[in-house]
């Protein structure tokens, strides 16, 4: 008899607690907002840049993307796309935020557990020795021993969508994590460009002023061989001088910022600081304008670039805790019980053994909570949370606002460099047929030095902002192709780690076979950051 009712509680229990998930998966809803990409104000076009005067027309497409993996094959240098490879397999900052992705993973995970209910075994043996005038007057043990073996289970029904809610929090910061390690490695690519162009920019810099120190050289063995004849005063002779030290003192100041270059870029490679000058410092650069920009069109930026998708999934993110905060307005329901063996022997009574069907118990207990006094407090955390959403909006339009400037910012300065750029060259041209008169004139005895010193001068000058000029072009486009979403293909694939970082993380904890899945089906797909 007692067999039967135990399994009939048990039958009950279980048809309840099926009654109440179908129930509370069929009527329960979500409070709080449902997020929606928010609006942003996007530009038709990208100013096209005219052939003027002081500007130059560049070669561009509004209706085509660029290259999105390989932008930098258009500076046709072999060594800068072997740097760029490197780094994106060595660089020590993209791991870490590879690393991220894998952590936010896992917490997913936690979050996902929060709609299940919370399950536990358990056993206790208890022992009360409790002397009572009956125990006394009898003569009988005061001892009663209890042990039981139980299944304990905890659930609070996701009525309102608290857990949802946070799942769904927690799912857009994973996305969002994913999203950063893009924008990081478009980050990274274009520090690699830039870092390289600086040093091929160090480079002809030294080369000119190696070359202008010569030509100081040769003027002032002129000078002192006039003054040593007594041709000239030793005015012209310590002209000739200051200006030749000048020149040189300037040559260590490039070397220190060529090698601090060269050390920068060893750190990008995950090297140590002397490794770009051991293994490239022979190398000459190859650099070239790339013939074309393809640009799209400003609201291409919204499925182009990593970072403005980071931005609108921080937001969804905190929409979503909006709704975790309402839901607790609302009052909780909660299921809890148990199921197992207990024995409970009093006094001097033979225990019987636990494991015997016999022994089973069950016990199933609902109740719910509703704040009261507390409500108070709950709106004002709902007030937080939605002030705090409302600022990730307003990130978001400012990225996209900042998006479209930098590719103006990067098209300006890519059409105006390469204007002066062709003024520069004719500029050295006559500075250099300047500087050759002087010193002949000079030589001849036709004028006093301060001529050739204004001429070599002007010709050190020209030469070193040419060299500068070219360079901000080169890193004008690295600005374009960053600012273009350059870099990333919109894939949202999980990165590989690298395989002796996931066996040192193998060998501490059981990862499974997470390290090595590198595909997640939650994850926003290329074909959805094109909507």
């Amino acid at each position: 008899m007692n067999s039967r009712l135990l399994t009939s509680r048990t039958r009950a229990l279980a048809k309840f607690l099926l009654a109440s998930l179908s129930a509370a998966s069929l009527t329960a809803c979500m409070v709080g907002p449902d997020f929606v990409r928010p609006t942003s104000k996007i530009q038709d076009q990208y100013k096209k840049t005219e052939q003027t005067e002081f500007t130059d027309a560049i070669k561009s497409s509004n209706d085509k993307l660029l290259n999105p993996v390989t932008w930098w094959t258009g500076f046709k240098d072999p060594t800068l796309n072997e740097l760029l490879k490197r780094a994106a397999s060595d660089n020590l900052t993209l791991q870490r935020a590879a690393l991220r992705i894998y952590q936010a993973r896992a917490q997913l995970g936690v979050a996902d557990a929060t709609l299940l209910p919370t399950v536990a075994l358990g056993g206790t043996a208890n022992q009360l020795n409790q002397p009572t005038p009956l125990t006394q007057m009898f003569n009988t043990s005061p001892i009663t021993t209890t042990n039981a073996a139980l299944v304990q289970a905890n659930w609070e029904i996701d009525f309102w969508g608290k857990y949802r809610r946070g799942i769904q929090s927690t799912l857009s910061s994973y996305v969002s994590t994913v999203a950063t390690y893009y924008a990081a490695d478009v980050s990274l690519a274009a520090e690699v460009a830039n870092t390289y162009i600086n040093i091929r920019n160090y480079d002809l810099l030294l080369d000119v002023a190696k070359t202008n120190l010569a030509l100081q050289a040769e003027s002032l063995r002129i000078a002192d061989s006039r003054f040593k004849n007594g041709a000239t005063s030793q005015l012209d002779l310590s002209q000739a001088q200051s200006q030749y030290e000048q020149t040189k003192s300037q040559i260590p100041i490039l070397i220190s910022s060529l090698k601090k270059s060269h050390y920068a870029m060893s750190i990008l490679l995950g090297e140590t600081p002397d490794f770009y000058e051991k293994t490239y410092g022979q190398r000459k650069g190859t650099l070239m304008v790339p013939p074309e920009l393809n640009v799209g069109i400003p609201h291409d930026l919204l499925r182009r670039r990593p970072d403005v998708l980071e931005a609108e999934f921080l937001a969804s993110a905190q929409s979503a805790l909006i709704g975790v905060n309402v839901a607790n307005l609302y009052p909780s329901f909660s299921l809890s019980g148990y199921f197992g063996l207990q024995t409970i022997t009093p006094g001097n009574s033979t225990q019987p053994s636990l494991f015997n069907w016999d022994n089973k118990t069950t016990s199933i207990t609902g109740g719910f909570t509703f704040p009261l006094f507390y409500r108070g407090a709950i709106v004002e955390q709902i007030r937080v949370q939605d002030a705090v959403f409302q600022q990730s909006i307003l990130n978001y339009q400012n990225l996209v606002l900042n998006a479209q400037k930098e590719v103006e910012d990067a098209l300006i300065v890519i059409s105006t460099t390469r204007s002066s750029s062709a003024d520069l060259v004719k500029a050295v041209t006559a500075a250099q047929s300047a500087a050759d008169l002087a010193l002949q004139r000079y030589k001849g005895g036709q004028t006093d030095y301060n001529s050739v010193i204004l001429a070599q001068q002007q010709l050190l000058q020209v030469q070193n902002t040419l060299v500068q000029t070219d360079s901000n072009t080169l890193l004008g486009y690295v600005s374009a192709f960053k600012a273009l979403g350059g870099g990333w293909s919109g894939d949202m694939a999980i990165p590989q780690l690298p395989t002796a970082m996931i066996s040192q993380m193998e060998e501490r904890t059981d990862w499974g076979k997470v390290l090595m899945n590198t595909s997640d089906p939650r994850l926003v797909q290329p074909s959805e950051t094109n909507q």
